[in-house]
């Protein structure tokens, strides 16, 4: 029964007893009843005594209900409040919502969620107060604390309307706010209430504001992290994921509206970064502006500089939201955001950071730590920080209308320059030097974007970093436009050449290095330059099989650095001329160019030299000079396993590997195979992946064992193929059509040969290292 009911009862019973008793004590004592009723005055007595019974039972009732806690049905006021707002849609928050749920179930009486501007915590918080609602029937609370604003509510103003609409007279309404938030824990001490603080701008605020009682709730939802509240379930929530991000801006963009345009949906959910607050307010947009697609949105979104204007309707915006959090800021705490968020890359370091203020690093990490606790930074990890995109937008525009910005980008790329240099290069700045070289260009910071190319460059180093290295020739062609450095242009050219072929995009390879080519004759004022380019067109020709064409410009370049006097770079080009010779199996002509490298060559254990030895020892087993191979072969091993260069132990395996075919030994030439093909693997080199699959295809093929064969055959295939390597792929066919012709699948190996044939031509079957792709001492040339 509820405690509003108890009460008149009580009073309605207590009267109607008073007024029996006093009859029955009446007739007992001598008083008369009506003439009808005169034949019952001898129940007087014993109604005397049941009525006695009933005063001692009606006495214990009201102690009971004076006494804290006795009844909790009921109540000293009757009024019950119920001021929660409606709440909104909740979408993509199940888990949160889950968490919050069993936050409360499992007996906390506190639950703070906290998040970053935007988030949805506050239709988070309601939703989950209206699921709540059921089990705190003596009333639900709300207030809006206004935290992130700059006038935030004090606590005495929410009490006293707390106090009032639980039904305390105005009269009792006074004090400081001590005294009244002793009242209101007094009044809802036995009772059941759900409080809701909205916004709430620290602690202080909060603690005041709790109810206090065994029985009631508090959910809190905060900017910062309020982690100083004791009791607390705290909840951290963040970006949406895509999907529920997508789901959102459906939901808010009607019905229709995102499905109709998929591409263009997911663009804006990119641009958003998965806040909802964005998600809302571009699908309010798509609602309202029907005739628009969502790509048409995504198109305006896309310009980071207008990205900010486009993201607002009627009086909600991302901008004004983020710098209302903003203005809460210290001086120390703004300063910072302004000079870190502009930062390029996906994520900045605590070094870095300090660079860009001109600070001290503690001084600077202090900051970062309070802005993580306002959810405007993130930290993945120790001392590495990074901010939501829309955030950095944000900062952007708050740094002196971009001055601030630009200096701030010099002393970024000023860091990184100085640190490469040194040699002390860390793999999280890696792609952070890509961003900043895309950062200079837009801020006419070009020259120093050259420097940090030129800086890196020798660092990149490893086989496997053919990928990144691309990436990074391929951002200094622009610097050098926009420098008007013809020579640097040509050099990037060079090494997007070099790079393309590394990674296997042979079709790509050669239209860069022509293009450079043409650009070094055009300048005509640097002969080193134009013979460098001569080669690389050369090299370019030598991956695409074309015999004539690229010995007759790797034979020019040679002529050229001859004439130069550049030794280092003669015997890079006599690599690749032997390299070409063998490939078409001209040990005749391969055997003297080598052989003058190695003459070349002072270090006993130079890669060079292992390359060199390589190519000699394949020249002398299509010569059939297989013990003298065998010599050559294991002298290049054991270069390649001194220095660690994993190319080349590739290569070697693989030419080891076809000598013990050339044995019988096909146990012993499959285990070099596959070591051959797990080291391409991890290098992520097409050339040797297609090359380890063609020879393992021989392997089965030899042993009788069909299907494998066609396995391997049809994997080295598809890499060659991927690459664009013709007369690769013509020739592995030709190997496949003869398994399908044992297997007796006539019509299948007719038609092999027949493409086979076409897209090989002319070429000699040849195996062997004879693709070499190397990176050619990138160090020397920057």
């Amino acid at each position: 029964m509820m405690r509003h009911r108890v009460v008149p009862l009580l009073v309605v019973t207590s009267g109607l007893f008073s007024v029996l008793l006093a009859v029955a004590v009446n007739v007992a004592t001598g008083g008369v009843l009506p003439g009808a009723l005169r034949p019952y005055t001898w129940l007087a007595w014993p109604l005397v005594g049941l009525l006695a019974v009933v005063g001692v039972a009606l006495g214990w009732w009201q102690q009971r209900l004076a006494e804290p806690g006795g009844d909790r049905a009921v109540a000293v006021l009757p009024h019950r409040p119920g001021e929660l707002p409606a709440a909104p849609a909740l979408v993509g928050r199940a888990e949160e919502l889950a968490a919050v749920q069993a936050a409360v179930e499992g007996g906390s009486q506190l639950v703070v969620i906290a998040a970053a501007a935007g988030t949805g915590k506050s239709a988070l918080a309601l939703r989950a107060a209206h699921d709540a609602r059921d089990s705190y029937p003596d009333g639900q609370l709300f207030a809006a604390l206004r935290g992130a604003s700059a006038d935030p509510v004090p606590p005495e103003a929410v009490l006293g309307r707390f106090l009032r609409a639980l039904g305390v007279p105005d009269d009792e309404v006074r004090g400081d706010v001590v005294e009244l938030a002793a009242r209101f824990r007094s009044v809802v001490a036995d009772r059941r209430v759900l409080v809701l603080l909205d916004d709430a701008r620290d602690a202080a605020q909060v603690r005041y504001l709790l109810p206090g009682g065994a029985h009631s709730l508090a959910i809190v939802t905060s900017r910062r992290l309020l982690s100083d509240l004791l009791g607390a379930s705290v909840l951290t929530i963040g970006a949406l994921s895509a999907a529920a991000a997508l789901q959102l801006l459906a939901a808010s963009a009607g019905p229709g509206r995102a499905s109709a345009d998929p591409d263009g949906a997911r663009r804006l959910v990119d641009a958003c970064g998965g806040l909802p607050l964005a998600l809302r307010i571009v699908g309010g947009r798509l609602r309202m502006r029907s005739q628009w697609s969502a790509s048409a949105l995504a198109d305006r979104l896309a310009d980071e500089g207008r990205r900010l204007d486009e993201m607002q309707l009627a009086d909600r915006a991302v901008r004004s939201t983020l710098r209302a959090v903003y203005d809460e800021l210290g001086p120390g705490e703004r300063l910072v955001l302004r000079r870190v968020g502009g930062y390029p890359g996906t994520s900045v370091g605590l070094a870095a950071a300090a660079a860009r203020c001109e600070l001290d690093e503690h001084v600077v990490a202090e900051s970062l730590e309070r802005l993580v606790d306002a959810f405007l930074v993130e930290s993945p990890e120790p001392d590495r920080y990074r901010m939501h995109d829309l955030v950095r937008l944000c900062a952007r525009e708050l740094a002196d209308d971009g001055a601030e910005g630009v200096e701030c980008l010099r002393r970024h790329l000023r860091w990184l320059t100085v640190r490469a240099r040194a040699g002390e290069w860390l793999a999280a700045e890696r792609e952070n030097v890509l961003a900043a070289v895309h950062a200079a260009l837009g801020a006419g910071l070009a020259a120093q974007a050259r420097a940090l190319i030129v800086a890196v460059h020798p660092l990149v180093t490893g086989e496997s970093e053919h990928g990144y290295r691309l990436r990074l020739w391929q951002s200094a062609v622009p610097v050098a436009q926009a420098l008007g450095d013809e020579p640097f242009r040509i050099r990037a050219l060079r090494w997007v050449s070099h790079s393309y072929g590394m990674a296997g995009l042979v079709r790509l390879e050669l239209p860069a290095a022509q293009e450079a080519l043409a650009a070094a004759e055009a300048l005509g004022s640097d002969m080193r330059e134009f013979a460098l380019a001569v080669w690389r067109v050369g090299d370019a020709l030598r991956a695409q099989d074309r015999f004539a064409e690229a010995q007759a410009a790797l034979l020019r370049a040679l002529e050229l650095l001859i004439g130069l006097g550049a030794v280092a770079d003669e015997i890079e080009v006599r690599l690749s001329l032997g390299t070409l010779y063998n490939t078409f199996l001209r040990p005749e002509l391969s055997v003297p160019v080598l052989s003058r490298a190695v003459e070349l060559l002072p270090e006993r254990d130079a890669p060079e030299r292992g390359w060199a030895l390589l190519g000699l020892s394949l020249a002398a087993e299509i010569d059939g000079r297989t013990e003298r191979a065998r010599e050559l072969v294991a002298d290049a091993l054991g270069i390649a396993e001194r220095i660690g260069d994993e190319m080349l132990r590739g290569y070697c395996l693989q030419e080891r590997g076809w000598l013990f075919v050339r044995h019988g030994a096909y146990d012993h030439a499959e285990r070099d195979f596959r070591a051959m093909l797990a080291i391409f693997e991890r290098l992520r080199s097409g050339h040797g992946v297609g090359s380890a699959h063609a020879a393992l295809g021989e392997i089965a093929d030899m042993r009788g064992q069909h299907t494998a064969a066609l396995r391997e055959y049809d994997t080295a295939m598809a890499h060659y193929e991927r690459l664009g390597l013709r007369v690769r792929l013509g020739q592995v066919l030709t190997h496949r059509a003869a398994v399908l012709r044992t297997l007796g699948r006539e019509q299948e190996a007719a038609a092999d040969l027949a493409r086979g044939a076409d897209l090989s031509g002319d070429a000699p079957a040849h195996r062997g290292p004879a693709l070499q792709r190397r990176a050619s001492r990138p160090e020397r040339e920057a």
